[in-house]
């Protein structure tokens, strides 16, 4: 799983790269055009076009048919029926076509997510970090707890002393960030070689980061995947940094990328579709 990810992430650093000197709402606006552009493609392709047009126009002409004749109670309640066989028959030659392009729209989501969803730690603000431990690999859990240990490169700084849930598997910390350059935590046990690093992301860039650094084998790798998975014999489960969700302007509201992605999206879709003459 960890390799599929992988490439996806590769193949999309390459689709965004000429667009890396934009700003993030210019990039969730390129991305939604595009996406539209290509569900539309999809959707036309896939579907039965001609199938979808004939039970649309069906649809509208008995809803004509209503008005024109709505004193002939019996036509219309005739008129009324066939309108729903012709809706469930064109639900029938669309929902097909429509879970296929669930699968490019959740990968897109995810990829947005993860290079647009969070914000970066600000400077002089703290953010807590959260390792936990494998209860199917560790043994002894009560006993290795209290062994856990963070370390921070130069420019964080541990606030507390940790937090150690033994029933639970977890250990908490609270830092803060005092230095702009590249950052980083590293968890591990005493008496135990391989911990887990991670880098903290502190200014924004085109690189995908998330909170929680998972193992592959999880489903939280699946909604995490811009971070490359803890090894699979690792004491370690997950490892997660608190980043503050991102919210983008968008008139008088601030909402978030998914939300705006999918505003724009709807948007595009209508514009382009009678350009692409596609029936939906």
């Amino acid at each position: 799983m960890d390799i599929l990810f992988s490439s996806i992430n590769k193949i999309c650093d390459l689709i965004i790269a000429p667009f890396s000197w934009g700003s993030a709402v210019f990039n969730i606006i390129v991305i939604s055009f595009f996406c539209a552009l290509f569900l539309l493609f999809l959707f036309k392709r896939i579907s039965n076009q001609e199938k979808i047009k004939l039970h649309q126009k069906k649809i509208l002409g008995y809803f004509l048919d209503i008005g024109i004749y709505r004193d002939q109670f019996a036509r219309t309640l005739i008129n009324q029926v066939h309108i729903l066989k012709h809706i469930i028959i064109y639900l029938r030659y669309v929902f097909a076509p429509l879970l296929i392009m669930m699968l490019p729209v959740i990968i897109v989501c995810i990829q947005i997510e993860n290079r647009l969803g969070y914000m970066p730690i600000q400077m002089n603000k703290s953010f807590i970090i959260h390792a936990a431990l494998d209860d199917e690999i560790t043994q002894n859990m009560e006993s290795l707890i209290p062994k856990v240990h963070c370390k921070t490169s130069s420019g964080i700084v541990l606030e507390t002393p940790p937090l150690r849930i033994a029933s639970e598997g977890s250990v908490f910390w609270r830092a803060r960030l005092t230095g702009t350059e590249p950052q980083f935590i590293q968890v591990g046990i005493d008496g135990i070689k391989n911990g887990i690093k991670n880098k903290i992301m502190t200014v924004y860039n085109q690189e995908g980061f998330c909170p929680k650094r998972t193992k592959s084998n999880s489903f939280d790798y699946f909604l995490n995947s811009a971070e490359t998975p803890i090894p699979p014999r690792s004491n370690f489960k997950s490892l997660s940094v608190k980043y503050l969700p991102a919210f983008y302007s968008f008139f008088f509201w601030n909402i978030s990328p998914l939300i705006y992605f999918f505003i724009l999206s709807i948007g595009f879709g209508l514009v382009i579709k009678p350009f692409i003459k596609v029936n939906i």
